[in-house]
């Protein structure tokens, strides 16, 4: 069994992106640009960590520039606006090619509900790379997401999960290319100890995995074109090779 360190997020610098990136295969490497929504989160930081050591250019969505500049440096353009306020996103697309949300809830009640956030926040990112002609959505979402149209039960335990969903169809029914990231339960684990399994809607059982190990299938994403208009359930497994998920991303089948 392999030993799953955790490790310590707090003193990131994203100029130091390098440090955790997977060996690059396939896709030749990016120089695109990429508005990440959620970039100073728990996973949010290593998806920009992957994109910048990809080669890509990142435009961090956050309400205080300057804070996420002085916690994490300037490797990033950090840019104001809020997931909330459609009006506040227009500006901030121009120049992009992809966006990538890494939105999450911090409130049951209030202005970060999952419905605020998780459902409408992420509408509004939808709609604005459409009106922007942007040539991916790439969404985090959780690995039952799915299973809220056919399991009231799960609904009822996790209130969020329905605003996942909901999202979800929301961004296959746009007719903008999109990637959709299920992820297990998020672990603070040391990135790569592990392989990555990747479930379809009737493998899904319960598993975890790495934030940073995440953030590496999210920054595939936007340079892979295996992974266009796929959902993707993905937990960290001990039996498959660390780098194999690679391979299996271009056997997934594409959304019916």
């Amino acid at each position: 069994m392999i030993s799953r360190r955790r490790f310590s997020q707090t003193t990131f610098s994203f100029g130091l992106a390098t440090i955790w990136a997977a060996p690059q295969c396939g896709a030749a490497q990016s120089h695109e640009q990429v508005l990440v929504a959620g970039a100073t989160g728990r996973t949010g930081r290593f998806v920009v960590q992957y994109l910048l050591a990809s080669g890509h250019a990142v435009r961090g969505l956050t309400r205080n520039p300057d804070r996420a500049r002085s916690r994490y440096g300037d490797a990033v353009e950090w840019v104001h606006g809020d997931v909330r306020d459609p009006q506040s996103l227009e500006a901030l697309y121009l120049g992009c090619d992809r966006v990538i949300s890494v939105l999450g809830a911090t409130e049951r009640t209030g202005e970060n509900t999952p419905e605020a956030v998780e459902y409408r926040g992420n509408v509004n990112l939808i709609d604005q790379a459409k009106n922007s002609g942007l040539k991916q959505v790439i969404m985090i979402t959780s690995l039952s997401a799915g299973r809220a149209d056919s399991d009231p039960a799960l609904v009822a335990r996790f209130t969020g999960m329905q605003w996942k969903n909901k999202a979800e169809h929301y961004l296959r029914a746009s007719n903008v290319p999109y990637t959709i990231v299920g992820p297990g339960g998020l672990r603070d684990y040391e990135p790569r100890l592990q392989g990555i399994w990747f479930q379809t809607e009737g493998q899904i059982t319960v598993g975890t995995i790495s934030r940073a190990d995440v953030g590496s299938v999210m920054a595939e994403a936007a340079r892979n074109p295996a992974a266009l208009n796929k959902t993707f359930r993905i937990i960290n497994d001990p039996d498959l090779p660390v780098d194999g998920w690679r391979d299996t991303l271009s056997q997934i089948p594409v959304d019916a």
